[in-house]
C-alpha cells in the first residue's frame, strides 16, 4: 500500500520512491508532465481540498503552509532581475488534463508512520492520480529527493525511466532538477548547442560567440540536471518603448513539453517587472523563427 511505501521510504531515508500507476500523468494538451517540484505538485493538491478528501487529508497531514511562500532556493523560483547568472522566484501554475492523481488517510507528517492513501476514491478515479501525487509530495517534504510516477502499461519503464536522461513518466522532485534562470558564460557551450541546428537550416540568423557573448545578458536558459535545455532572448528597445523576443530555441530531445512556453511566461515577467516601468505601452514583437 502506500501507507507501507511512504513509512518506509521516509524510515530509511530513500532517495527515491517510485510508484507503478495505470497510466500516464497528462498535461491539458495531452502531454506527459515530466517533471513537477515540490512546491507545483503541493499546491495542485491544495487547489483540490474542497472536492477531494485525499487532498483535505494530505493538507491536515502536512499542515496549512503552502510551500509557495517560503522562500526556498530551488530553480523553478524567479527573481524578476535581468542580473546575470540569477535564479528566478515565480511559480509557474500547470493544469492537468486527468488530474494528478491521498485518500481517506490518517498519517501523520512527524514520526514513523507513513501516509494512508487508498480506500473509495482513489479506486474511482474521480480525482485521476491525486493519491500518487500526494504520497509522492509527503515523502519529498519528509526528505525523499525524487519520486518516480510510471505509467506501467509501458514495456520495461522502469529501465527507461532510471537510464534516459529525460526518462518515461513523471518525476516530483525535491532538489534542484529543471529550472529557468539568467544566462552565464559558461552556459555558452550549451546556447550554442541548442541553436547550431536551427542555425544551420536557417531558422535563426547565425551568431557568432562574440555576438552571443554581447548578446549574454539578455538571454534565459532552462536547465536541467546541469545541462542546458532551451533557451530565449529578450531584447529591449528602450527610446522605442518596445523589445524583441528572439533566439527561442530547445534541445530536440525536450521539444513538446512546453519549454518555449515557460521561457515566454519567464521572459515576459522579467519585462513586466522590470521594463514596464520605463515604458508607457509594452509592444513585443515576436521574432522567434527570423531572429
Amino acid at each position: 500500500t502506500y501507507e507501507v511505501a511512504t513509512a518506509c521510504a521516509l524510515a530509511l531515508g530513500a532517495d527515491k520512491l517510485i510508484c507503478i500507476i495505470d497510466g500516464p500523468i497528462l498535461d491539458e494538451n495531452g502531454r506527459l508532465i515530466s517533471f513537477l517540484p515540490l512546491q507545483e505538485a503541493d499546491m495542485l493538491i491544495r487547489q483540490r481540498v474542497k472536492q477531494s478528501e485525499i487532498a483535505a487529508k494530505y493538507v491536515k497531514a502536512v499542515g496549512e503552509e503552502d510551500l509557495t511562500c517560503i522562500g526556498h532556493d530551488d530553480t523553478s523560483s524567479v527573481v524578476h532581475s535581468l542580473q546575470n547568472g540569477k535564479a528566478f522566484n515565480s511559480i509557474r501554475n500547470p493544469t492537468f488534463q486527468n488530474g494528478v492523481g491521498f485518500d481517506n488517510g490518517n498519517g501523520l507528517w512527524s514520526g514513523e508512520q507513513g501516509f494512508a492513501i487508498g480506500g473509495q476514491e482513489r479506486l474511482s478515479r474521480d480525482n485521476g492520480y491525486l493519491s500518487e501525487l500526494a504520497a509522492a509530495a509527503f515523502v519529498c517534504r519528509g526528505g525523499v529527493q525524487r519520486v518516480h510516477l510510471l505509467d506501467g502499461t509501458i514495456g520495461g519503464v522502469l529501465l527507461l525511466e532510471l537510464f534516459k536522461r529525460d526518462g518515461m513518466g513523471t518525476m516530483v522532485a525535491s532538489d534542484l532538477y529543471e529550472g529557468a534562470r539568467m544566462a552565464m558564460v559558461t552556459d555558452l557551450a550549451g546556447i550554442r548547442q541548442i541553436i547550431l541546428p536551427l542555425e544551420e537550416s536557417g531558422t535563426l540568423v547565425r551568431r557568432s560567440d562574440e555576438e552571443l557573448l554581447k548578446a549574454l545578458d539578455s538571454f534565459v536558459v532552462m536547465e536541467r540536471e546541469g545541462q542546458i535545455i532551451a533557451c530565449a532572448a529578450l531584447f529591449p528597445f528602450f527610446k522605442d518603448k518596445c523589445g524583441e523576443v528572439a533566439c527561442i530555441a530547445v534541445s530536440p530531445d525536450c521539444r513538446g513539453q512546453g519549454q518555449g512556453d515557460k521561457l515566454l511566461g519567464t521572459l515576459l515577467n522579467i519585462y513586466n517587472f522590470t521594463v514596464c516601468a520605463m515604458f508607457d505601452t509594452v509592444i513585443l514583437c515576436y521574432l522567434l523563427w527570423c531572429s
